[in-house]
C-alpha cells in the first residue's frame, strides 16, 4: 500500500521529519514507511525513525547513511543513491515549510485511509467468525487515527490553572439526589467517573437512575438514559411522574395531559440547555460498543451530546468479546464503561445487583459483591439501597455510601420516596450516620416500634 500523492510531497514529509522534531512526534504512530512509493524514501524514514526513538533526537544526513549501510545492500540499494536522494531532498523549495500544517493534514488523512483499508481487509475473517463487534472495534479504532497527541499534564506548570478553575467555578461537578451525598463528594461527581447504584431486584434501582437523570437535568445539563429491561414509554412516565409530581397513577386520566404538558414546558422553559433522551435496547443484545454508536448517531444525527448517560443495568449489557466467566464478564462490562466514560469526557451511573446475601443483610457493602468484586473495583462512586419491608411501608430507605474516591464514604444518609409521584429525595432533618453499631440500634428501635 502507498500514499497516492507527488514525489515531492513526499520529499517534503521527508524533510520535515528528519528537521522538526513536533512533526514527527505528532506523526510517528500514524506514518507506516511502506506508504512511500520509493524504497529509498521507505529506508531515509526508517532509519530517522530508529534514531529519533532511540536516542530522542533527530539525525543529520551522515548518520542516516551510516545507519542504513547494512540494511540497503540487503535491500540492493547503493549507498550513493541514498545520498543523491537525501541531498535532493535537502535542496527542496522551502516554501513548504510555510505550512507545515499541510502536510501534518495530508499525512493524517492518508494515514486514516490506510489505516482504514487494514481494518476492512482483517474485518473479513472476523465476519465469517460472527465476530461482529470486534469488526466494530477495529473499525472504530481506525476512524480515531490522529496525529494529536495528548502527552498528560504537566504537573507543576498546570497548578495555577488548576486551582483558578476552581476558584472560578469552571470545575464540572454533577449533584446526587441527596444534599449530605452531594455536599461531602464537594459539588458532586465528576466527569469521566463510573457511578453504581446497588440494591436488589425491586428496591429502586431503576428509579433511583430516574431520579438521579431529572437532578442532573436541573442542573440544566442533558442525559442519555439506556433502558436494557423496561419499555421507553414506561421510563418516559416514570420521568412524567418525577418531574411533574402527579401520581403515576393519575397519568392515566387523559384529564392530566393538558397539565403535565403545561408542567413540562415550564420544567424546559427554567432548564432550557436541559435535554432527555430515552433508548430501548432488548434485553442482553447491546454492549459498550453499541452505546458508542448510539452516542456518535445522536452527535451527528440529532446534534445530542450527553453530559451524563444512564444504563439500566449493568447486568443485561454484553462484554464486546465473549467471556465465559459470569462475574468475569460483569468486571470487564465495567471496564468498558468506564473507558467510554473517558472517552467521551462524560459522566456514566449504572445500576448492579448485589450477590444473594443482599437480601439478607441490613446494610449492603461491597462484601456483597462476592464473586463480582471486580466490578466495583473500577467504580469511582457508589451507593446501596437498603430497605426493610416496615421502612417501604413507611416510604423509607437507607443510602449507605459504600465507596467514593477522594472523599469521605462508608456512611448512611436516610431517604423517602413518594411511591405515588416517584419521588426519591433525603429525609428532613436526616442525619449521617457512620458508626455501624449505631446503624443496627436505630434499625432495632425501628423495627421496634
Amino acid at each position: 500500500m502507498s500514499y497516492k500523492f507527488p514525489e515531492n510531497i513526499q520529499r517534503g514529509i521527508l524533510n520535515l521529519a528528519k528537521s522538526e522534531q513536533h512533526f514527527i512526534v505528532q506523526t510517528q504512530n500514524i506514518i507506516q514507511s511502506e506508504y512511500f512509493e520509493s524504497e529509498i524514501h521507505q529506508l531515509i524514514y526508517e532509519a530517522t525513525l530508529d534514531y529519533f526513538r532511540k536516542f530522542h533526537k533527530l539525525p543529520n544526513d551522515d548518520v542516516i547513511v551510516e545507519q542504513l549501510t547494512a540494511k540497503a545492500n540487503a535491500r540492493n540499494v547503493r549507498l550513493s543513491e541514498i545520498r543523491d536522494e537525501l541531498e535532493e531532498i535537502a535542496t527542496l523549495d522551502e516554501t513548504y515549510r510555510d505550512n507545515p500544517e499541510y502536510y501534518l493534514d495530508i499525512t493524517e488523512s492518508f494515514a486514516k485511509r490506510e489505516s482504514l483499508k487494514d481494518a476492512i481487509r482483517d474485518s473479513i475473517e472476523l465476519i465469517e467468525q460472527e465476530r461482529l463487534e470486534e469488526v466494530e472495534e477495529i473499525v472504530r479504532k481506525a476512524l480515531l487515527v490522529s496525529r494529536h497527541v495528548d502527552i498528560g499534564k504537566e504537573y507543576f506548570s498546570t497548578m495555577v490553572d488548576r486551582y483558578k478553575k476552581q476558584e472560578d467555578g469552571d470545575v464540572i461537578k454533577y449533584q446526587t439526589v441527596l444534599k449530605s451525598i452531594t455536599a461531602n463528594l464537594e459539588g458532586g461527581n465528576s466527569p469521566k467517573e463510573l457511578c453504581y447504584v446497588v440494591a436488589p431486584p425491586g428496591v429502586g434501582k431503576s428509579l433511583y437512575l430516574v431520579n438521579q437523570a431529572v437532578t442532573t437535568m436541573m442542573q440544566n445539563k442533558k442525559v442519555l438514559y439506556i433502558s436494557l429491561e423496561m419499555s421507553e414509554e414506561k421510563v418516559a412516565a416514570r420521568f412524567d411522574s418525577v418531574i411533574s409530581r402527579i401520581p403515576s397513577s393519575d397519568l392515566k386520566s387523559p384529564s392530566t395531559v393538558l397539565g403535565l404538558k403545561q408542567t413540562l414546558g415550564k420544567f424546559k422553559k427554567h432548564f432550557p440547555e436541559s435535554g432527555l433522551i430515552i433508548k430501548e435496547f432488548p434485553t442482553g443484545s447491546a454492549n459498550v460498543q453499541t452505546i458508542r454508536t448510539l452516542l456518535y448517531n445522536l452527535k451527528n444525527m440529532e446534534n445530542f451530546e450527553p453530559d451524563v448517560i444512564m444504563v439500566d443495568y449493568l447486568e443485561l449489557l454484553r462484554p464486546v468479546r465473549n467471556i465465559d466467566s459470569e462475574y468475569a464478564a460483569q468486571q470487564r462490562i465495567a471496564e468498558e464503561l468506564r473507558g467510554l466514560a473517558v472517552e467521551h469526557e462524560i459522566l456514566v451511573w449504572t445500576a448492579t445487583q448485589p450477590n444473594r446475601d443482599g437480601k439478607k443483610v441490613a446494610i449492603i457493602t461491597d462484601a456483597q459483591l462476592g464473586d463480582s468484586y471486580g466490578k466495583i473495583r473500577v467504580a469511582d462512586f457508589a451507593i446501596s439501597l437498603n430497605q426493610t419491608d416496615a421502612e417501604y411501608e413507611e416510604g423509607k430507605a437507607r443510602v449507605y455510601v459504600m465507596k467514593a474516591r477522594d472523599a469521605k464514604q462508608r456512611y448512611i444518609v436516610m431517604m423517602d420516596i413518594d411511591y405515588s409521584t416517584l419521588v426519591m429525595k433525603q429525609s428532613s432533618h436526616a442525619e449521617v450516620v457512620t458508626d455501624m453499631e449505631d446503624i443496627k440500634n436505630k434499625l432495632e428501635q425501628m423495627n421496634a416500634g
